[in-house]
């Protein structure tokens, strides 16, 4: 089978001996090994062989190992299992979280609030207060506060904290303080950051808005999305640390919370100083990872979206999409047209009453259908100011007469999949095959009945099956099932099933446990979701290898593990084949390669082939996790 890429890549190495020779030949050879190719076949291979930063060889243990040099490393995988690096396409990897502590926050730009059981605006201003104080922030700094909200004080944070109490603690300085999940769709601000957004952008935010205004029509202080994501990317604000600050903090997230589980390629939105983060890191070549970023910028206002090429970059930090971030908010902000059950979080399980109700009473209050982004008439919960133009509709026309790509980008409640269907159609409609590719992100709420139509446009989806099966009743109306009940999870929560048989293309937003979930559709308290929607073993790995590198347009070079690919592979701790199903979610990787580079080494693994690479990490992911702050 794979006697053709063994003379391929043997007539290279011939060809090329007259320039230069010994150094042509592999530097690394697996052998011995059960190699999961996942090509069109689900091949399965003994060895593979690596040269530089890519596979030159996939074939029989004599085929390549004849192709070995005297320095090629040679390691005897004695049966162990070979798969392709897993590909994680969504993440909000923009925050240092817990590492920030190790910083300070004068450099990690985000201050933490210890909010829970504060029940009074004077609690919350007070510590605001003191933390401006103790650092001593100059005047006119941007501050950003995140504080640990609890859905209990639902009506604190939208009810009685506004910009004017906010100015009692922080006069002279502008603050943002973080009032939901995602920052980007939905924010507060103090007087004097909403001046500054005016000055810059008072056009584009009372056109598009969206923000929360009293009586008279003044903004009170929450901004919603597009209004929201604008302080994100203006350097001015300075919201976020310096490359060289964060730089080294992203590195630690990147391989204790992902090269460890054996993911060598990330995507997500990011936003500019992200990615001159992420750029810092590669061009000292310690980025561990891919990251395919979505670019947050190329939503701006006013920006020229020609400087988003596709793909362009490095092998390591590059342009997957430009996206809107979100389309819709998360849990009871769903933008959603389907009837919310109340009497399932009333009287299907024990639902803790704290969190559930005022959470689902904000959902009926403020958000009766969720943050509908994609909605004129949409202008922001209840209490928005009117808008006359919806900046996403717009965007998306823009974004297909560039010939760029939307994808990277939130989209939880079944009315949204519903509006960006119908606004890709009308882009197709009049500019055949702009939307080709495009894609949506989460697969909470995925109706049926828009499975073909999103198979005749070409659309990808983006899934996290465990947060979309979950039957976590404990979040009462954020989730599925507390919101609308168990038919709507069985048959809305991530249809991977009748995805890949449209011929969707399926990408995968997890790791082990995402892939095991995908088989068994059993949550994690046991509950079965959507039987119908298992798919087998094969099909399940292609989602997180494959399938991914479809997502991030890299499918030709990432994905599978195929002569010409880059060299980004796993050496596994147990038979992903034949384990059993429910204990996939365990599985671990006992070395990690991401372009022929090791990254990370389990020390059984080390010590047994006596492996110590440079800039290689090597532990137990038990031993990274003791150490490592929670984020």
């Amino acid at each position: 089978m794979y006697r053709n890429s063994i003379w391929i890549a043997t007539i290279a190495i011939i060809f090329s001996v007259t320039v230069g020779s010994a150094q042509q030949t592999p530097d690394t050879v697996l052998h011995n090994g059960k190699v999961l190719t996942v090509d069109a076949n689900f091949a399965t291979a003994q060895a593979v062989a690596v040269r530089g930063d890519r596979i030159v060889a996939v074939g029989t243990d004599d085929e390549v190992l004849s192709l070995a040099g005297p320095n090629t490393l040679r390691i005897d995988l004695k049966g162990r299992t070979v798969t392709p690096g897993l590909i994680h396409t969504h993440v909000h990897l923009q925050s240092i979280g817990g590492y920030g502590r190790e910083l300070g926050a004068a450099k990690s730009r985000q201050i933490p609030l210890r909010v829970r059981g504060m029940k009074t605006p004077d609690e919350v201003l007070q510590q605001i207060r003191d933390v401006i104080q103790a650092f001593k922030f100059e005047p006119g700094e941007w501050l950003y506060f995140s504080p640990n909200w609890t859905g209990s004080q639902a009506d604190l944070i939208f009810n009685q904290l506004n910009a004017k109490e906010l100015d009692k603690a922080s006069p002279n300085n502008p603050i943002v303080v973080r009032v939901g999940i995602s920052s980007n769709n939905i924010q507060m601000m103090n007087s004097m950051a909403l001046s500054e957004m005016w000055r810059k952008y008072g056009f584009f935010i009372e056109r598009y808005g969206r923000y929360w205004a009293d009586d008279a029509g003044k903004p009170t202080g929450i901004l919603e999305a597009p209004a929201s994501q604008i302080v994100w990317e203006d350097q001015e604000f300075a919201l976020f640390s310096k490359p060289e600050d964060a730089g080294p903090y992203f590195r630690k997230i990147l391989v204790e919370n992902y090269s460890t589980l054996g993911i060598t390629t990330l995507s997500g939105a990011l936003n500019t100083a992200n990615v001159q983060a992420y750029q810092w890191l590669d061009a000292r070549n310690e980025m561990p990872l891919r990251y395919a970023y979505g670019a947050m910028a190329g939503f701006q206002p006013g920006v020229d979206m020609k400087q988003f090429q596709l793909g362009s970059g490095t092998d390591n930090v590059f342009i997957s999409s430009v996206t809107a971030r979100a389309t819709d908010g998360g849990g009871v902000r769903r933008c959603i047209d389907l009837t919310r059950d109340n009497e399932a979080v009333a009287t299907g399980v024990q639902v803790s009453s704290q969190n559930s109700g005022d959470m689902n009473a904000v959902a009926t209050e403020w958000w009766p259908r969720g943050q509908c982004n994609l909605d004129i008439e949409y202008s922001g919960s209840t209490r928005g100011a009117r808008i006359s133009g919806n900046r996403f509709l717009e965007w998306y026309r823009e974004v297909a007469m560039e010939g760029l790509r939307s994808a990277n980008s939130h989209a939880a409640g079944e009315a949204s999949i519903y509006m960006m269907l119908n606004a890709w159609e009308r882009i197709e409609e009049a500019q055949p095959g702009a939307v080709k590719g495009w894609a949506f992100d989460h697969c909470t709420m995925v109706p049926p009945d828009s499975i073909p139509r999103a198979a005749a446009l070409g659309l990808m989806f983006s899934c996290d099956m465990t947060n979309a099966i979950s039957s976590d009743l404990e979040r009462g109306a954020r989730s599925t099932l507390g919101a609308f009940g168990a038919d709507i999870l069985h048959t809305y929560g991530a249809p991977i099933g009748s995805m890949l048989k449209a011929g969707i293309n399926v990408s995968s937003e997890g790791d082990w446990e995402d892939i095991e979930t995908m088989i068994t559709r059993l949550d994690l308290k046991g509950e079965v979701w959507g039987p119908d929607q298992r798919i087998d073993r094969q099909s399940a790995l292609k989602v997180a290898t494959q399938n991914g590198a479809n997502y991030v347009l890299k499918g030709d070079q990432l994905g599978s593990i195929e002569p010409g690919k880059f060299a980004d592979l796993l050496v596994l701790d147990r038979d992903y084949m034949s384990m059993p199903v429910d204990e996939i979610s365990e599985m671990r990787p006992l070395m990690t390669m991401k372009g022929g580079q090791f990254i990370f080494l389990r020390t059984d693994f080390s010590d047994e082939y006596n492996l110590e690479p440079a800039g290689a990490e090597i532990g137990t992911l038990e031993e990274l996790r003791a150490r490592r702050p929670r984020f």
